[in-house]
């Protein structure tokens, strides 16, 4: 029998379901609904369960855990005369290096995207240094390390500027539908106490801004990654430091 959300969650140490929405970064009311019909549960939020609760997206939406289609292969390669598994076995070896080979692509690509960005939010950086600064002076920094720490908090600042007007748009919207009241359960219509309506609104906002910003958080370490890559800072290569660096400066 397929375990529930639930019991996947327990096994992993999540002791209510608020406290796996907020690992989540989805609302505790959305959690809720998934635990009572998983099949309406979105493809990225499938995902991102299955990854914390490292099991299959089949598991995450009920489904029994699929093994047999391995040893089923494994039969029918077993099963082969040798000439015809030798034939086998050059496909499969023109099968990897041509995936490995796209992959490379994808990932190059991929790169140059990002040091493209982080070339444009670099020109952005230095042109912000000198706004405040008199004719003929410069800003320097005491070491490349100072100098990578400002353009991260550049960045970070960059992202909470975007997505803010977006965020207060929500905010402003959700204010002016409590602000109508709700009906009870009685049929009568009551109000929201001014002190729940700041309480569920900064609540909101705080959602809103961990949610997003997660994401943005996302692109800000590609373009970090790009950063290191394009001046390629001994201190900040893929060492033990920069996976500390990383680690330090998460959102908290």
């Amino acid at each position: 029998m397929a375990k529930s959300i639930k019991d996947l969650r327990q096994e992993k140490g999540y002791r209510s379901a608020r406290e796996f929405a907020d690992a989540l970064g989805i609302a505790t009311s959305s959690m809720s609904r998934y635990d009572k019909d998983p099949e309406t549960i979105p493809m990225k939020h499938a995902w991102a369960m299955a990854d914390l609760l490292d099991c299959s997206i089949d598991e995450v939406v009920g489904r029994e855990h699929v093994t047999a289609g391995a040893s089923e292969l494994q039969e029918f390669y077993d099963g082969l005369l040798p000439e015809t598994r030798a034939l086998m076995d050059e496909f499969i070896a023109f099968a990897r290096m041509r995936d490995e080979g796209a992959r490379r692509r994808a990932k190059s690509e991929e790169d140059s995207k990002y040091e493209r960005l982080c070339e444009y939010y670099e020109r952005m950086f230095r042109d912000s240094l000198s706004e405040d600064v008199g004719f003929g002076q410069i800003v320097e920094f005491d070491t490349p390390t100072d100098e990578r720490m400002a353009f991260l908090m550049f960045l970070r600042d960059k992202a909470a500027e975007k997505r803010k007007p977006g965020i207060d748009l929500h905010i402003e919207g959700m204010e002016d539908e409590m602000r109508g009241g709700y009906i009870d359960s009685d049929g009568t219509t009551k109000e929201w106490s001014e002190e729940e309506i700041q309480s569920m609104l900064a609540g909101e906002r705080a959602r809103m801004n961990k949610e997003y910003g997660k994401k943005d958080e996302e692109v800000i370490t590609k373009v970090m990654e790009a950063y290191d890559r394009l001046h390629r800072s001994p201190a900040f290569s893929d060492g033990p430091l920069a996976i500390e660096y990383y680690a330090m400066q998460l959102p908290k």
